[in-house]
């Protein structure tokens, strides 16, 4: 069977032949004389593909099992995958790590390489207690040098019992009614305690540490 480029007319749908690909000369292959035939050494090719980094694919493979395939995916084409992984490393939530990088870090437009791994980790081992707006202000900050999650956590969220302490109390005591349901084992009164103290500090209190003192304060 000969082997022909043809041209196509799309008024007549008819292909007249344009040239044969055995005759011409940028279809023919022969060996190139001028080059020597190379054999590398083993150690050399052993050397060279332990230098090649983890592929893409094999990247998506790594990541799908644990974030599924449409966020593992969004990580490896996006290029913060990487950022990911120091951040998994360095002990944040996979899942919770992930969906910060593709929305607050992606929305600041924070380069990923900029950012500190370990620093960037125990911001985000505390967002439930940092209000929103501030957690989004700590990671457009997370890529200088000089951002310290301690520091910035400290400054956004109040979590000294001293502090939060006197505020509880005068909450329960404004609050009677809620009391006495609570300790009566309507539990679920615990959230609007909370919540209280939240509005109170703009949403800057440690709900965590709320929690647990209005629980102490409340004898449960």
């Amino acid at each position: 069977m000969s082997q022909d480029t043809y041209d196509f007319d799309a008024a007549s749908g008819t292909l007249t032949a344009h040239r044969s690909k055995e005759e011409a000369q940028d279809y023919r292959y022969f060996p190139e004389p001028d080059l020597v035939p190379y054999e590398p050494e083993l150690e050399l090719i052993e050397r060279l593909t332990a230098e090649i980094p983890e592929l893409p694919g094999a990247r998506l493979a790594r990541l799908e099992p644990v974030l599924g395939y449409e966020t593992a995916l969004e990580l490896v084409v996006s290029g913060r995958d990487a950022l990911y992984t120091a951040l998994v490393e360095a002990g944040a939530e996979p899942k919770e790590a992930a969906n910060v990088l593709m929305n607050q870090l992606a929305a600041a437009g924070v380069d990923p390489n900029a950012v500190n791994p370990s620093e960037f980790a125990k911001l985000i081992e505390k967002r439930s207690s940092i209000p929103a707006a501030d957690f989004i202000k700590g990671v457009g900050a997370s890529g200088s040098s000089s951002f310290a999650a301690i520091d910035f956590i400290s400054e956004s969220s109040i979590s000294d019992a001293r502090e939060l302490e006197p505020l509880i109390e005068r909450i329960l005591a404004a609050n009677p009614g809620q009391v006495e349901q609570y300790r009566g084992g309507k539990e679920g009164l615990l959230g609007f305690f909370v919540g209280q103290v939240m509005k109170e500090t703009q949403g800057k209190a440690n709900a965590k540490v709320v929690s647990e003192l209005v629980r102490a304060k409340l004898g449960s």
